[in-house]
């Protein structure tokens, strides 16, 4: 006699969706854990994010091309997972009667993080709304810049959009207000195309260890984005 095989399901919400078409822009593969956190790192490893989402993983799976498995996903309107231990998923809608099958990727081949990272002591601390994350894209696409700086001076903290390798590049900036800072004058360097975070208002901790937390102030979703070799802090 046969033994049956459990199902598990799993239904995505537009909201995990929307999550990982956005890690999909920093890593095109991504491991799914059991639990209710995604992760994911990007392939130079300057970029993690990590997600808590309502769903509960039922095991571990690899995605080896996100952005085929969502679009994949995007073919139904109510998308239900099913899982039954094999090595791949059934996709299905909810109200009708179709179906996808799709095959997992070996874990072990695919770029993840291998471990939680522990912010250092915070040494910078301000707020980044979505209007200004919007407005320095707008002025750094506009002026064909891809510095992000975010410096103090005279008691009070700047970002501005620049290039840092010409003295006479045109640049945009603006007063960062409410900003803590421990000490020291500091000259925090940021690649734009490494700021791939969803729509929001974010906190925002740096460190003199070169490493800075984003974390979404109504979302729980968090990124930790490295500083370009070329920022400095002096106490």
């Amino acid at each position: 006699m046969t033994q049956s095989t459990e199902v598990k399901i799993m239904n995505l919400s537009q909201d995990t969706v929307g999550v990982l078409k956005n890690f999909a822009s920093i890593n095109p593969n991504i491991v799914m854990r059991e639990g209710n956190i995604v992760k994911t790192i990007s392939e130079a490893r300057n970029i993690l994010a990590e997600a808590d989402i309502s769903e509960d993983i039922p095991h571990e799976f690899g995605i080896y091309d996100l952005n085929e498995f969502l679009n994949v996903v995007g073919l139904f309107e109510e998308p239900v997972l099913q899982f039954d231990n094999t090595k791949r998923v059934r996709i299905a809608d909810a109200r009708k009667k179709q179906s996808v099958h799709y095959f997992f990727s070996d874990p072990s081949v695919l770029t993840t993080p291998q471990k939680d990272i522990t912010m250092p002591s915070i040494d910078v601390s301000f707020v980044l709304t979505s209007d200004t994350l919007n407005q320095l894209r707008r002025a750094s696409a506009t002026l064909g810049v891809s510095d992000l700086v975010v410096d103090n001076k005279e008691g009070k903290v700047y970002a501005r959009v620049t290039d840092l390798k010409d003295p006479t590049s045109n640049s945009y900036q603006f007063e960062i207000e409410d900003a803590v800072v421990t000490g020291g004058t500091f000259e925090l360097v940021y690649n734009m195309a490494n700021l791939k975070l969803i729509p929001g208002d974010y906190q925002v901790d740096v460190s003199q260890k070169f490493i800075s937390n984003f974390k979404h102030q109504t979302l729980n979703v968090k990124y930790w984005v490295a500083l370009e070799k070329t920022s400095k802090f002096n106490q």
